[in-house]
């Protein structure tokens, strides 16, 4: 009963935050292991579920709203004229920090060995910095360097996300509708294998892949599929998402983006599966190739202290 009322409060008080007075006592009228118990369970599954601007209700509702909106036929089809390899863009957010140049030139050497790609980094800046510009004039790659500003207006959720969204205007405006070309989001402080851009380049609409270290796990996508199709999904963060998978684990075919071209990043805690159900794509018609290998890694550089 306890363990009920508690979260019932808890939620009160996501609304209200003047009733915390509540919480306290109830916390200080059952034994200590009751109360860890209780407090772990609301911190670990309500401030994913609660901390968002829509309601339980509308993550509920939102695969029958996506369903329906992709019943409707695109704004025109795209015939995509085939060449012997697509083009891959890849699409990364970069911001000011010590690890920014080092981890930027361990990207750039992976990325140097990948044939027919165009690099879209855009800075989170008010203007292009010397630093990036004069690392990009030197990098031997294919590039395109853009900037915005993030948090303007603030953002709840995703720190990157007007850049992400500059890099995807971009390719609208810039890339012809029936080139045969694959957008894929990298971030500048991932690992990524050769192998994994054989994977991007097969894409034909949509296609996932498996993330390392992620979402809590050592590996987070499809882990079961045949036949293209994925049959096994592994997630431990709010498995029941659209498309459990982070921004590393999938591409997209650009013919998508002018079929559906109201389809846009949200500032929602699955952005990932969020933007691809905007484009309609769905568990059941994403690609899936390899179920086995992880190609893709969530690496994260330790922030060095720096006393100068």
């Amino acid at each position: 009963p306890f363990n009920t009322v508690y979260l019932v409060f808890i939620c009160v008080l996501k609304i209200n935050k003047t009733l915390r007075i509540v919480e306290v006592l109830l916390l200080t009228c059952f034994p200590l292991r009751t109360r860890a118990t209780v407090r772990q369970l609301s911190f670990t599954y309500l401030n994913e579920l609660l901390e968002t601007q829509t309601t339980v209700l509308d993550f509920q509702i939102r695969p029958q709203k996506a369903k329906a909106f992709c019943k409707t036929k695109p704004s025109f089809q795209v015939e995509t004229i085939k060449e012997n390899m697509p083009i891959i863009y890849g699409v990364t957010s970069t911001y000011k920090r010590y690890l920014q140049l080092p981890e930027l030139t361990r990207l750039s050497q992976t990325l140097l060995h990948i044939p027919k790609f165009h690099w879209i980094l855009t800075e989170d800046s008010y203007q292009k910095t010397k630093t990036v510009t004069k690392f990009l004039q030197k990098s031997g790659l294919n590039y395109t360097h853009l900037n915005t500003k993030n948090n303007i207006p603030p953002t709840k959720f995703i720190k990157d996300y007007n850049t992400r969204r500059m890099g995807l205007n971009w390719i609208r405006e810039n890339v012809p509708p029936t080139k045969d070309a694959i957008m894929y989001f990298i971030d500048d402080d991932n690992t990524y294998s050769f192998k994994l851009f054989d994977e991007i380049r097969a894409t034909k609409r949509a296609a996932v892949w498996q993330v390392g270290l992620v979402g809590g796990i050592l590996n987070e996508g499809p882990v079961k599929c045949e036949n293209g199709k994925v049959l096994e999904w592994k997630a431990y963060w709010w498995p029941d998402r659209l498309i459990p998978i982070d921004m590393a684990g999938f591409a997209v075919h650009v013919k998508l983006l002018f079929e559906r071209p109201k389809a846009e990043f949200r500032d929602l805690p699955d952005m990932e599966s969020d933007f691809l159900s905007s484009l309609c794509v769905t568990r059941d018609n994403i690609e899936a190739n390899n179920c086995n290998d992880v190609l893709v890694w969530h690496t994260q550089t330790k922030t060095p202290e720096v006393e100068e």
